[in-house]
């Protein structure tokens, strides 16, 4: 198996992620599992999956026109980290742990550009709410984005043509062709992911049941974060266990997250207001920010600020709903 550790630059001749997965042996069918079968062949079939649409998107994130090209390809880096980390303990570790470092950097070059796509749609959101005379200040916020994210962009596209990200391809399809290494005992998926479930309910249910009634935003980031790996978790285990517990609980996280992910995004854009005003009106600077930008940049600020409180306080009813589709969830894995 190729060893996801590899950092070799510059491949001598650049190929698309499909041609580099053909060759490397990836299966012409997608990979398939049912319950019975031993949990090391659900991530094998996960693995298979997200690969797979990453390959369908790399043409778009290289074309850069549709954000959507590359949000689709960071969900599915994030989702093949989130199934190796549910289920490190089944899996060797080594291989396991390198895997998801490489998919981590990965992810790593993607985010910087889909953050700031997620800025400039605030923004073209913010334009439909202006009076036509505030539109030139809009756009020179618009431009000073634009420039940080044609740099980030650059340097994602740099990283999509190392020999690295082609390693990463390759150890992807091996994995998928030949089988994840697994440890100990081949426990059926099914009973696996109960598990599995269980553990993630109880972590999503001890970073709440402590917070207080307005959490700073650090700890509302680490319940998203939770939450987040609670409903890829639940993902993976619904089409496996056949049930509709399983389901209620990922639609109450993907309700829950979905708070918690706004009020992030609100924390992300009042950062980025207030890094364009500090970058834009610096003495020596090559783009100034106009004072009509500056007390656009403070009033996106304020919305954010407000929309931050809102959801303070609106979090902690989408979690009780979770808590209780979590005792309902206990009851039933009880049963079997």
């Amino acid at each position: 198996m190729s060893s996801p550790g590899a950092r070799n630059d510059g491949p001598s001749e650049w190929k698309d992620a499909a041609t580099v997965l053909t060759g490397a042996g990836l299966p012409t069918d997608p990979v398939r599992a049912s319950g019975d079968r031993p949990f090391a062949e659900h991530v094998r079939a996960a693995l298979d999956r997200w690969t797979r649409l990453l390959a369908a998107r790399e043409a778009g994130i290289l074309r850069g026109r549709d954000p959507e090209d590359l949000h689709r390809g960071r969900v599915a880096v994030r989702r093949m980290r989130a199934v190796l980390r549910t289920g490190r303990d089944s899996l060797d570790r080594t291989w396991c742990s390198g895997l998801r470092a490489e998919l981590g950097w990965l992810g790593r070059e993607l985010g910087p550009v889909r953050d700031l796509d997620v800025q400039l749609a605030e923004l073209d959101r913010l334009r439909t709410e202006l009076e036509q005379a505030r539109i030139p200040a809009l756009e020179q916020l618009r431009a000073a984005l634009g420039e940080h994210r044609e740099h980030a962009r650059s340097e994602l596209l740099e990283a999509l043509r190392t020999e690295r990200y082609r390693a990463l391809l390759v150890s992807l399809a091996t994995a998928v062709r030949d089988g994840v290494p697994a440890t100990g005992a081949a426990e059926p998926g099914a009973r696996v992911l109960r598990r599995k479930l269980g553990e993630q309910l109880r972590a999503v249910h001890e970073k709440g049941r402590d917070m207080p009634a307005a959490p700073e935003d650090s700890r509302l980031h680490g319940l998203r974060i939770a939450v987040k790996r609670l409903r890829y978790c639940a993902e993976l285990a619904v089409p496996v266990l056949e049930e509709e517990p399983p389901r209620r609980v990922m639609t109450a996280a993907e309700r829950l997250q979905d708070v918690l992910g706004q009020h992030q995004d609100a924390v992300v854009t009042e950062q980025w207001m207030r890094r364009l005003v500090g970058e834009g009106t610096a003495p020596g600077r090559s783009r100034r920010l106009g004072p009509e930008s500056v007390l656009l940049a403070e009033e996106v600020v304020r919305r954010c600020r407000l929309r931050r409180e809102r959801l303070r306080t609106g979090w902690a009813e989408h979690w009780r709903e979770l808590v209780d589709t979590a005792a309902a969830w206990s009851e039933h894995a009880r049963r079997q």
